[in-house]
């Protein structure tokens, strides 16, 4: 493992992830974001959390 990743992981920072989803969910997110007035990585990292906690890790 580099140097850069290892700090990166013990000063608590994140790692940039790229996500691709489909056409239609992107603008669905978009407008979310808007009416919320949220950003658009947030929204997409609470699902993720929400996603993976619900117990059955195998998805």
């Amino acid at each position: 493992m580099s140097d850069e990743r290892t700090r990166s992981k013990e000063s608590g920072e994140r790692e940039p992830v790229t996500v691709m989803l489909p056409t239609e969910l992107v603008s669905t997110l978009r407008q979310f974001c808007k009416d919320y007035k949220v950003m658009p990585e947030r929204v997409v990292e609470r699902a993720l959390v929400e996603y993976f906690r619900e117990g059955d890790m195998s998805h």
